[in-house]
């Protein structure tokens, strides 16, 4: 998923152990506004939500685990 943050592009993906994968270009940002963290919150957030990662601003459990 690509989403824009303030000048940079931002490509989220998952790698073979689910874990999120971040690309950044045209290179990767050495500090980010409070504005710009924003957006790549959202941003973070709405790729976890579509896949299946995070409901209603929470991680999900995984499978065979206890929350604590």
């Amino acid at each position: 998923m690509k989403f824009q943050v303030g000048r940079f592009t931002c490509e989220l993906s998952l790698d073979n152990r689910r874990e999120v994968q971040a690309r950044w270009s045209p290179e990767p940002p050495k500090y980010l506004t409070r504005g710009e963290r924003a957006e790549y919150q959202a941003g973070r957030t709405a790729f976890l939500e579509s896949q299946g990662i995070m409901t209603s601003g929470r991680a999900a459990t995984p499978r065979g685990r206890t929350a604590r």
